[in-house]
């Protein structure tokens, strides 16, 4: 579907930040038009000016929930969820995960990750409470279904052998080995969190989830969506910057570091306010170095060399884990080293620590790639929410530019809030993610800055 694909496209975004040298011979728009009040459209591919009261009357025209897009897809994705693939039947060993998320054995993909995310929101923690010990079982039964069942080897496998054929005593046990994850980090870096729709909105992988990637979904259905969800969070964010802009700084302190440590509670909250904080500070200060000087990009590489500071401090000890996830080992070549280094083991606590090892591995691996996701859909999504906030027609200069200053505040807060103290998290694999997601996040604002910049020669 066109969303799935557009969420779906991380192109380089863990490839690093280079540093990028210009020579100006003439005045180009970047540094003309954001003086006259407008910003670049990289989607659109022209510069555009933004009236946020105008924006707020147009989606006053639309459901909040976009069922006029989204209803058909919808409604479709939810009568077909447990019926057949059309003209398919399949014999399998057992049922059990095709149960646990009410689908034929014969459903496809869109199917089966359409069903996770309408069931993992349902009995997630976040929502029914962390104390619901049933509820826990469910989500955890729901997200080792959707492990097993994405996942086209696992699949077989199961299709073949059920459950007995992903047994770790099994003499292939290395090749069946399961991606060990934690099934409230999984739903996150796959869906995002409720709590966070004022700041991120629906996330476009959780979009293309609840239409099961519907073909009713054209292009321009998910531009126009994007579109509606950058202006409802952009009118959310002058809001949230109000009290800054009337010059009440404390008040307006003291509700975002409230608003951040709230947020962080939810299941691994804290990840994305430090990435939500992390784009408002640089698009403050591109923001404000335009307005200083004509042009914000030279910006970029001073802030990322002072933000990135705090980050190499605990590099080294996650060098060893992000390599292999640079190396883009794939699942089967993870499987077969496992499997030679299995019939090299003499002991069973041998393989046990090996099996351990590499599911944590694949775990790692499979994250990796839903986070990376997640972090540029965000990223290019509040780019988009700050410019119009920034360049807003309806607001005056002034107000514009006190925004600019409260967003890098707010920015900063939310970069600053403390991880809250979690049983059971693993304080390296957090680090490793925040890394991979300042490296995504700020190759993502380089490239777009890049494009706006590009643009003044060519429009």
């Amino acid at each position: 579907g066109a969303i799935g694909g557009a969420g779906m496209i991380v192109g380089g975004a863990v490839e690093g930040v280079t540093q990028v040298v210009r020579g100006v011979a003439a005045q180009p728009k970047a540094f003309i038009e954001p003086r006259r009040g407008k910003w670049w459209d990289e989607t659109e591919g022209k510069w555009v000016e933004t009236n946020l009261l105008k924006e707020a009357e147009e989606l006053e025209k639309v459901p909040k929930d976009d069922k006029d897009i989204l209803g058909d897809a919808e409604k479709e994705a939810n009568e077909t969820a447990s019926e057949p693939a059309p003209g398919e039947s399949k014999t399998v060993k057992e049922t059990f995960y095709y149960d646990v998320l009410g689908i034929d054995p014969t459903a496809e993909p869109s199917k089966i990750k359409r069903q996770y995310y309408v069931l993992a929101r349902k009995y997630h923690p976040d929502k029914v409470g962390k104390d619901n010990k049933e509820a826990a079982e469910k989500f955890k039964d729901i997200a080792e279904a959707y492990q097993v069942l994405s996942d086209p080897d696992l699949r077989v496998r199961y299709d073949k052998d059920g459950l007995e054929g992903l047994s770790p005593d099994r003499t292939e046990a290395a090749s069946a080995m399961q991606p060990k994850v934690d099934p409230a980090l999984l739903f996150a870096f796959l869906f995002g969190s409720d709590h966070f729709n004022d700041y991120v909105g629906r996330l476009a992988m959780a979009t293309s989830a609840a239409v099961a990637d519907s073909k009713k979904i054209s292009p321009k259905d998910a531009r126009n969506l994007q579109k509606r969800r950058c202006a409802r969070l952009a009118i959310s964010l002058a809001k949230r910057l109000e009290p800054w802009t009337i010059e009440d700084h404390d008040l307006a302190k003291t509700m975002w570091k409230t608003e951040a440590e709230e947020l962080s509670k939810a299941s691994y909250g804290s990840e994305l306010v430090h990435l939500i904080g992390q784009v408002y500070t640089l698009a403050a200060e591109i923001f404000l170095g335009t307005v200083d000087s004509g042009i914000g990009m030279p910006s970029i590489s001073a802030w990322a060399k002072k933000n990135g500071a705090k980050l190499k401090k605990n590099q080294e000890k996650n060098k060893n884990q992000m390599e292999t996830l640079k190396a883009g080992m794939t699942m089967m070549q993870l499987q077969a080293q496992a499997q030679q280094e299995m019939a090299n083991a003499k002991t069973d606590e041998e393989k046990k620590a090996i099996e351990e090892k590499v599911a944590k591995t694949l775990g790692a691996g499979t994250l990796q790639i839903m986070w990376m996701t997640t972090v540029v859909d965000i990223t290019n999504t509040l780019q988009e929410t700050c410019q119009m906030v920034l360049y807003d027609k309806s607001a005056a200069k002034e107000t514009r530019q006190r925004r600019g200053h409260g967003l890098k505040a707010l920015g900063e807060i939310f970069q600053q809030c403390p991880k809250p103290e979690l049983e059971g998290g693993d304080k390296n694999a957090e680090q490793l993610y925040e890394e991979a997601a300042f490296a995504a996040m700020l190759e993502t604002m380089k490239k777009k800055e890049e494009a706006s910049f590009n643009a003044s020669f060519s429009h």
